[in-house]
């Protein structure tokens, strides 16, 4: 735990180049994509002129070596350029979506574990019981659904039929807070269920060849309690393989959040992403899809100090 603080450093500074690497693919991909973006600055009826202008004004016509150190300086300066679609700065508009897939993301994962552990140690405790089979039947129907197929569903049950809930939208938490988690609830599960799916398996293998350790047996024969025994030595030393899985699925959250916010109208960093994407937006794009590496690299390094938390026996 004491050397912890150098391998942060350690850390950050491997991610230095990941970063770079990132952003020239970024840039390229960003670039591969078909269509003139002038014609979503200006639209379908502007001249051919106008639209020439717009590339000089913009850079569009320098080379690709050009326009990539010009957008890397910038964002060296603190500056992810300026959407070509909205007239606004991107860092403005990262800033004003990020409130919205975070919430959605923590609330999300909040819901896997607290649907994920205790399904996963009920099924290793009473392994090929009714429990075990329900839970395992249930994790792989959950972990194969698709979130846009998740969401239409809950939509055309809790909202349509039932109307329960509302079916799109989103209010601030510190406007309206109760509005805000009514909102919330169906992307929140249909995103919560998924990996709810994924951890229940984890946990289940994870206490399966936890309580066939030595020390296990060691508890029971002190007369230390089952719960004890389950929980305090077993769920403690399972909770590795768990932490990786949900490390490890930061991208698949990030990429879930993009169809879970087009699906229930979330005003978030997802929704973005798919609205540069039609309106060739390159600034926004780059910006938001560079910042979702950031978190994937920033969430690995979590990971790694969670383990030496969990786990003091890990030492860095």
């Amino acid at each position: 735990m004491a050397k912890i603080p150098k391998f942060l450093l350690s850390r950050l500074a491997q991610m230095l180049p990941v970063l770079f690497l990132a952003s020239v693919i970024v840039f390229a991909i960003t670039n591969l994509l078909p269509g003139d973006p002038t014609y979503a600055l200006l639209g379908e009826t502007a001249s051919e002129a106008e639209r020439e202008a717009a590339r000089i004004r913009f850079g569009l016509n320098d080379p690709l070596p050009v326009q990539y150190f010009r957008w890397l300086t910038t964002i060296l300066g603190g500056d992810l350029g300026r959407s070509l679609y909205r007239n606004q700065y991107v860092l403005d508009m990262l800033i004003g979506r990020i409130p919205v897939t975070l919430q959605l993301c923590l609330m999300s994962i909040a819901l896997a574990i607290a649907i994920g552990v205790p399904a996963g140690v009920v099924a290793a405790k009473w392994r090929g019981s009714a429990a075990d089979v329900v839970v395992s039947v249930l994790s792989m129907a959950s972990v194969a659904m698709p979130f846009f197929w998740a969401g239409i569903l809950l939509i055309i049950v809790f909202s349509l039929h039932l109307g329960w809930l509302p079916s799109s939208g989103y209010v601030p938490f510190t406007t309206d807070p109760l509005r805000n988690l009514q909102l919330m609830i169906l992307p929140t599960i249909t995103i919560g269920t998924s990996f709810a799916g994924l951890i229940m398996r984890q946990v289940r293998g994870a206490m399966l060849e936890v309580l066939s350790f030595d020390f296990i047996r060691t508890a029971r024969a002190k007369g230390a309690s089952e719960m004890r025994v389950v929980f305090r030595h077993g769920l403690r030393n399972a909770l590795i393989p768990v932490i990786t899985v949900v490390g490890l699925q930061t991208g698949a959250l990030l990429g879930g959040a993009v169809v879970v916010e087009s699906v229930f109208s979330l005003p978030g960093l997802g929704s973005m992403m798919v609205e540069s994407i039609f309106s060739r937006d390159y600034p926004a794009i780059q910006g938001a899809v560079l910042f979702s590496v950031c978190c994937v690299l920033l969430v690995s390094v979590i990971v790694d100090v969670l383990y030496a938390v969990v786990d003091p026996r890990i030492e860095y």
